[in-house]
């Protein structure tokens, strides 16, 4: 549905809701992988177009943190999502030129306009809606519930395919190809166990000291834009340079290492795989790599 292959300030984009309805967001900045979005008061049953009336107004609600009524803008990382349907681009009036946001709604996906919907029901039918939100938090909690990393490989063997990454190359594919190659000859079941493994010390260093540690793009509750995939591929580098880096690191965030990535590291399991099985990786890990997966890492926070 969605025909853009860019994303620039003051595109406007239509996003399918719940009870066949649809709503709208801005895009009110960008930031390298980042984009501020700003959710439109549009919601109705047809498709927008670039002259409805609601897009050219934020959504307006209460702030979770004073009580007061804001306008509602939200940082998203990643793609823009294929459903979404682009209807035109309509500049920034004075009043939103230079807003900032300290919200962070996760990765961009369809649902970015859901607010929009939340508060149309909170308004159309509040009790419905409070007994609809009672049982998505008890499904949220349940989903919630303390990770627990499934069967991981032997950490000397882990360290071992680690250990082969090439650094004396400089082309990141070359750095990884022979830890990919000797992944390779393990059984299918003990590629699993490596990715459980990985996705369990990036787990590990999933937490808010940590993501003060970093360089540049730290984590700080005064700053407006933190990027979680940045985070979470500053720790793959942290993984990738070994054992004793990452044991030094996971002890003593202030040891995190400054201004690197190395996100080829997330993709050894799914290529090794790749070459033994000539098939597609498909696995989830019982404790998820994802920035913010720890929650017990991020208890001031979140």
């Amino acid at each position: 549905m969605n025909s853009k292959k860019s994303v620039q300030v003051g595109d406007i984009f239509v996003s399918p809701l719940p009870m066949n309805k649809y709503g709208a967001v801005k895009v009110m900045d960008i930031i390298d992988r980042s984009y501020l979005l700003g959710i439109t008061s549009y919601i109705d049953e047809q498709v927008p177009t670039i002259e409805s009336k609601g897009i050219y107004q934020i959504l307006i609600t209460e702030s979770i943190a004073d009580g007061l009524e804001k306008p509602l803008f939200e940082w998203v990382d990643g793609k823009l999502p294929k459903e979404l349907i682009f209807i035109g681009n309509m500049a920034l009036t004075a009043n939103e030129i230079g807003v900032e946001s300290n919200m962070f709604g996760g990765k961009w996906s369809k649902e970015c306009a859901i607010e929009v919907y939340y508060e149309w029901r909170r308004q159309t039918d509040p009790e419905g809606f409070a007994l609809e939100i009672q049982k998505e938090d008890e499904a949220f909690a349940l989903k919630n519930s303390v990770p627990k990393p499934k069967k991981m490989l032997d950490d000397q063997v882990f360290w071992g395919i680690i250990s082969l990454l090439d650094w004396s190359k400089e082309d990141e594919e070359a750095i990884v190809e022979a830890a990919i190659k000797e992944l390779s000859t393990f059984t299918a079941w003990k590629i699993r166990h490596f990715e459980e493994t990985l996705s369990y010390k990036l787990f590990l260093l999933d937490t808010e000291e940590h993501a003060r540690e970093i360089g540049e793009y730290r984590f700080s509750p005064q700053d407006q834009y933190f990027s979680p995939d940045l985070f979470l591929y500053a720790r793959c580098a942290v993984v990738a340079r070994g054992k004793e880096v990452f044991e030094d690191a996971l002890s003593n965030p202030l040891k995190m290492l400054k201004d690197t990535e190395f996100e080829i590291l997330l993709s050894l399991s799914s290529e090794a795989y790749n070459l033994k099985m000539g098939k597609e990786f498909e696995y989830e890990s019982g404790c998820s790599y994802e920035t913010f997966s720890n929650k017990e890492g991020w208890t001031n926070t979140l």
